[in-house]
């Protein structure tokens, strides 16, 4: 009987979605959103470093409920660290930023409001007391395995460890730092599924790499749709106000929606035995033929100053996308860029942590003169480097001396 009822929903939902195509309310990429949503058997919202009571916080977690609310989240995860300074009342105003947007008298009472999971991080256990618990609503805990309508994750805070790779019959979710979602690394590890949550609180660059200032105003997390065999994972940005899309723009407006725009595909995880990810990928991020280095030269403090400039790699144009970029001044070199290293920098674009759409500023890097031996003969080399650590072709500059 439960199994028929099903079935007569389906059947309805399905005539519903045709009677609405053939009078012309709904768009063929709607009514295939629709469908797949259907197939749906729990949704699930993740977030991690809120931080509340760092600026701007507030903001950041209340548009990221607001989306998950907006998609139907069966329970929203709030992993730590919750509060910037482990104060109570950050704890309460954490509860207060949920209470506005699935409990606001004007919007109205949400009459089936997501499960509140909220996760300790390091810096909340430091001050942290049983009495704040109440503050805080909802579920909370160290970390832990859940189940959310039938589909069972587990939340930690820690990477797994070289013990635990494979190890976990279940997806595992983990704040590990503060990473960019565009980085594949952060489904972790290969043989097994993990996801880093990515942080709500801005990006950390790896150390090595040059700093990238636009990074620490990044606010990005996950939502996961599972499935009865997989689970898609999308990495989700929630600073952009708009598409740049019109037609997309359109779309969200049309419904109301708050936006959070993908800053990559989707991962998706086969819910088998092992519970695999899909490997790595091997493909090779590659400059236009035409592309060319820009060196110019400038002074500071005395100093001259040469800077370096190329376009992004994108997966749009060249089949793979870079991540970062190795950019090297070769003493003596030939037209290929063989000969002796001076300096070596890894460097990132200006918005390498977001979407492709967003990431067209040219990439650049500077090196001083009085890094090279004096009267030197220097090219510049720059090497396009994958997420997945493929390197490709690199360009090399006209000698400066």
């Amino acid at each position: 009987m439960l199994m028929q009822g099903r079935l007569n929903i389906c059947r309805t939902s399905f005539a519903a979605l045709l009677a609405s195509l053939a009078v012309g309310c709904m768009e063929f990429s709607d009514m295939a959103e629709a469908i797949d949503d259907m197939r749906v058997i729990a949704r699930i919202g993740v977030v991690a470093h809120p931080e509340i009571g760092s600026s701007g916080a507030e903001a950041r977690l209340s548009k990221a409920l607001s989306y998950f609310r907006a998609r139907k989240a069966d329970a929203i995860v709030i992993v730590g660290d919750l509060a910037k300074d482990g104060y109570l009342n950050q704890y309460r105003t954490l509860s207060r930023t949920w209470d506005k947007v699935f409990a606001d008298p004007v919007k109205g009472i949400d009459p089936n409001p997501p499960r509140r999971i909220c996760i300790l991080g390091p810096h909340d256990r430091e001050k942290f007391r049983d009495s704040f618990a109440g503050e805080l609503g909802g579920t909370l805990f160290d970390e832990g395995e859940f189940d959310v309508k039938g589909f069972r994750f587990r939340v930690q805070n820690a990477r797994p460890s070289a013990e635990e790779k494979g190890g976990s019959a279940v997806p595992v979710l983990f704040a590990d730092g503060k990473p960019a979602l565009t980085d594949e690394l952060c489904f972790y590890p290969r043989d097994g599924a993990a996801v880093n949550i990515g942080s709500l609180s801005g990006v950390v660059v790896k150390p090595g790499y040059e700093p990238v200032s636009k990074a620490s105003s990044a606010s990005q997390g996950l939502f996961l749709s599972a499935y009865s065999g997989k689970v898609t994972v999308s990495r989700l940005d929630f600073t952009q106000k708009a598409p740049i899309d019109r037609d997309e723009a359109s779309r969200i407006k049309a419904k109301k929606m708050p936006y959070a725009e993908k800053v990559a595909n989707d991962w998706v995880v086969q819910l088998d035995a092992n519970c695999a990810a899909s490997p790595l990928s091997d493909k090779v991020p590659r400059f236009w033929d035409d592309t060319r280095l820009v060196v110019t030269r400038g002074t500071e403090n005395g100093d001259v100053v040469y800077k370096v400039t190329w376009p992004p790699v994108l997966a749009k144009f060249t089949g793979e996308r870079a991540f970062s970029y190795v950019v090297e001044a070769v003493l003596n070199a030939d037209e290929s860029g063989k000969g002796a290293v001076v300096k070596r920098a890894y460097v990132l674009s200006p918005n390498f942590h977001l979407s492709e759409d967003r990431d067209t500023s040219p990439v650049f890097c500077r090196f001083y003169a009085s890094e090279f031996p004096a009267g030197a003969a220097i090219r510049f080399v720059v090497s396009p480097v994958s997420a997945s650590g493929v390197t490709g072709p690199r360009l090399v500059s006209e000698p400066i001396s």
